[in-house]
């Protein structure tokens, strides 16, 4: 047997324990949970989530991680804007490895489609800069002056990002131009969080403020204001790609992870978190290496949870 499979099947093993532990001692999830892992501004932490009650403490961080992605070997990358860096979790060896230093604010993170790269966007000096996962190697992709506050792909290759100076969603070419925006008479509040869904082909953005959920199809065209009250500030936002938006949204203390059915405008809460800042999914599936999106490299297990994903 293959020692990567024997050893993924062990670890799994573990976790599933592990997970049982949990369960006995009142923690509850049905066979529909989602699961994914988020970052705790508050405390320094990186989380294994699932849906609708789990929450187990993978690692420490250090001070606020923000953007977190699963990358192409289930490896946890995320930003670690207190000390500027990029980071990269193994959850097989619990190693943590730096693997850029030197940015401002490094705020959201998104997986480039091949899997070989990430896009950072730094808030701190209103750049976004792009991370060659095989080197490290850092290069400008936008270079300002607009404040970029979140960043996706589409599933044919097209890049957006929130713009906080022109209010609005942008589109940029692969040399990081401004090449189309949402209507300039539509401007959108505070925007924050940003992610494309590929069952309804929209994009989707929280405000920080305005109790709301922008929409728009990739054309930009257009501007659709979905009310989402339930909670005064919104954050990070993600898709499963199947029509549901997983949000994160609270008070800035105590903060709670919901699902946005978008066909049907069903709200549902899940778990309350204080400190959850960013979430990213792990999916069903193997690994999507073609196409940029929220759910792209992350290799999983038949029962969409990372193999190595245990906790000590």
């Amino acid at each position: 047997m293959h020692v990567r499979h024997f050893a993924s099947r062990v670890l799994t093993r573990i976790a599933q324990a592990t997970l049982t532990v949990a369960l006995t001692a009142g923690i509850t999830q049905s066979a529909s949970a989602t699961k994914l892992v988020g970052t705790d501004v508050n405390s320094g932490k990186l989380l294994y989530i699932v849906t609708p009650k789990t929450v187990i403490t993978i690692a420490n961080t250090g001070a606020n991680p923000a953007g977190v992605v699963i990358g192409p070997n289930q490896e946890i990358i995320y930003a670690l804007s207190g000390a500027g860096e990029i980071h990269s979790f193994n959850p097989y060896t619990y190693k943590d490895t730096t693997l850029a230093k030197g940015f401002t604010t490094p705020t959201n993170i998104f997986i480039e489609p091949g899997c070989a790269s990430i896009l950072i966007t730094d808030t701190g000096v209103n750049k976004i800069f792009r991370l060659t996962l095989s080197n490290s190697a850092v290069t400008t992709f936008y270079n300002g002056p607009d404040q970029m506050t979140g960043i996706v792909y589409d599933t044919m290759g097209d890049i957006f990002a929130n713009d906080a100076a022109l209010k609005a969603i942008v589109q940029l070419n692969a040399s990081g131009a401004i090449v189309n925006q949402t209507p300039g008479a539509m401007p959108l509040t505070t925007l924050n969080g940003l992610t494309y869904d590929a069952h309804t082909s929209l994009l989707f953005a929280t405000s920080s403020t305005g109790q709301v959920i922008y929409s728009t199809p990739i054309n930009l065209t257009t501007v659709n204001t979905i009310s989402f009250t339930t909670v005064p500030v919104l954050e990070s936002i993600v898709s499963d790609g199947a029509g549901n938006l997983y949000i994160v949204g609270g008070n800035g203390t105590t903060n709670t992870l919901f699902k946005y059915t978008i066909l049907t405008a069903k709200q549902t809460q899940f778990n309350t978190i204080p400190g959850l800042d960013n979430v990213a999914l792990i999916p069903f599936g193997p690994c999507l290496k073609t196409r940029g999106t929220d759910q792209s490299c992350e290799e999983t297990s038949d029962e969409g949870t990372l193999a190595g994903v245990v906790t000590k």
